[in-house]
């Protein structure tokens, strides 16, 4: 695959040293780093040179990669270089009329079939891929912090089928997780994230808590690093006063999106002061008040998001703690607190804050209801089943696999589904949540998680309809007896399968020191569960 960034500035080398990490094992890859001026060319080169030696000097990347990965990168001061790429990424400009001068110049380049994406945190799609050449080939592509090894990135399709599903594979295999939301401004996330930062900026200017206080009852209570540091750490000031205009002029809009001046009075100054820090204590009144205006609108604008269909509620859920980094998904965080404290926190804060729009589901008091970490798709009689815990490599934990179940007890009812393809993100299955088993205080409790394990895998052995597991990557302890469990298997070159628990001072927990030895002779598999290979 040869890829192309344009722009080496605060973002394009990140981006660009993501890329070559995930093309590294293809020597035939390029990826090309592109920008018009020199000196920017070589600080981005220098810093995706400090980040390869600071991962090998740390024993995360071995001198074959290393050198793998800096032969691979290719910086350039002509566009033209940029001829041959298979996708091209912009991430030069939030300036609208900028990004369009760039997409023209580089339509003149590229060929007929090359991806183009834009990344951006709020200019919609339609703006930006109007009056080109090929619209259905230009993508928003909305990556987080920090670029070169975050997850996500949000996708605004295009209305062709067949152009919108090379974008998501070429993104897949440059190490994203794409998440779909619709052609809006600021997409979903930054949607959410630039309210919450511009409610944390009005009550520091109203005097109510220092910037260290907020963090710190933001951070106490949900996680996320508090507003304030993330904004230091992302630059993101100016960015949120761009995203705020977007929405206050939007046909949703309204002042209440009015970006605070503080923003831009503040400008790149970073707001805390790490050899100074103010004064972060604070009293369980103050951390209420600011708490539950802080909940308002990070709920609120959810909820939003999600009641207008702007993004499917398990994505948005899994991108709030995955992209935004709270502790909990946002989504997740509301069913905590439940319907009825949440309309209570977004009520109040809407009769002091004329312009802010309570959700109509948490208005009438109905939260979202939906499945976490497994994605269940029908194409014709056939059913997908994936699960979908990509940060973890698909790790099996209590809620997967009770999700699991109740799935397989869906399709068992369904007369229309004829079979079951059972796989996960990237085809890779890590086996049970290693954190889940660290709590478990008894040998009864350990047993008893066991018991459960079989009475699900034995479901799906067990299942009238054939099940095919298609799996790819590290499938492993748990996910390898999962797999086992199915009638059938399909795998991926990349595959690694193991039983690894011995090396954990355990045996396989979910029937795998009996289904390995059926399918694969006692001989090796008695070699697999004896040394973990």
């Amino acid at each position: 695959m040869i890829v192309g960034v344009i722009g080496s500035g605060s973002i394009g080398p990140d981006l660009a040293y993501g890329f070559v990490s995930a093309l590294a094992g293809d020597p035939e890859s390029r990826v090309y780093l592109h920008d018009i001026r020199q000196e920017a060319l070589d600080a981005g080169a220098a810093r995706i040179k400090g980040y390869v030696a600071k991962g090998v000097s740390r024993g995360k990347l071995s001198p074959k990669v290393a050198a793998a990965i800096e032969k691979l990168l290719v910086p350039t001061l002509e566009l033209v270089d940029l001829a041959d790429c298979d996708y091209v990424l912009e991430a030069a400009t939030e300036d609208l009329k900028i990004k369009k001068v760039i997409l023209g110049n580089l339509e003149q380049v590229v060929g007929d079939d090359c991806l183009i994406g834009f990344a951006t945190s709020g200019l919609p799609r339609a703006q930006i891929a109007a009056g080109t050449k090929r619209p259905q080939r230009c993508f928003v592509n909305h990556p987080f912090f920090p670029a070169w090894r975050a997850l996500p990135i949000e996708v605004v399709l295009s209305d062709d089928e067949t152009c919108s599903e090379r974008m998501l594979a070429t993104l897949k295999k440059l190490g994203k997780v794409p998440v779909v939301t619709a052609d809006v401004p600021c997409f979903a996330a930054d949607d959410i994230f630039c309210n919450y930062c511009a409610e944390a900026a009005r009550i520091h200017v109203e005097g109510l808590a220092t910037v260290e206080q907020v963090d710190r009852i933001v951070n106490e209570a949900i996680g996320g690093g508090g507003p304030f540091n993330v904004m230091d750490l992302t630059r993101g000031n100016l960015l949120n006063v761009k995203c705020l205009k977007l929405m206050e002029e939007a046909e949703t809009g309204s002042p209440w999106f009015a970006p605070p001046e503080v923003f831009s009075t503040q400008a790149n100054t970073p707001w805390l002061d790490h050899e100074n820090p103010g004064e972060s204590a604070y009293h369980e009144a103050l951390g209420k008040t600011v708490l539950d205006r802080i909940l308002a609108v990070l709920l609120g604008r959810t909820y939003f998001v999600v009641d207008r269909g702007i993004c499917d509620p398990a994505d948005l859920n899994w991108l709030t703690r995955n992209a935004l980094g709270f502790a909990s998904g946002l989504l997740d965080l509301a069913e905590e607190l439940g319907a009825e404290r949440v309309r209570e926190i977004c009520t109040a804060y809407a009769e002091a804050n004329p312009g802010y729009e309570v959700p109509t589901s948490i208005a009438g008091g109905k939260l979202a209801d939906f499945r976490r970490n497994v994605k269940l798709e029908r194409d014709g009689e056939l059913a997908v089943v994936t699960i979908h815990r990509p940060e973890v490599l698909n790790a099996l934990d209590e809620r997967t696999m009770n999700e699991l179940t109740a799935v397989f007890a869906e399709l068992r009812s369904d007369d229309e589904v004829a079979g079951v393809v059972l796989t996960s993100y990237g085809g890779s299955l890590a086996g049970a949540d290693i954190n889940e088993m660290a709590v478990l205080k008894t040998p009864e409790a350990a047993a008893d998680k066991c018991r459960r394990g079989h009475r699900i895998l034995r479901g799906i052995e067990t299942f009238e309809k054939p099940v095919v597991a298609a799996v790819n990557g590290p499938v492993l302890g748990g996910g390898a007896e999962l797999s086992m469990a199915c009638h059938a298997r399909v795998v991926g070159p990349g595959l690694m399968l193991g039983q690894p628990e011995v090396n954990l001072g355990i045996i396989p927990g979910y029937g795998g020191t009996q289904r390995l030895p059926r399918l694969v002779g006692v001989e090796r598999a008695a070699d697999m569960l004896r040394t973990g290979r």
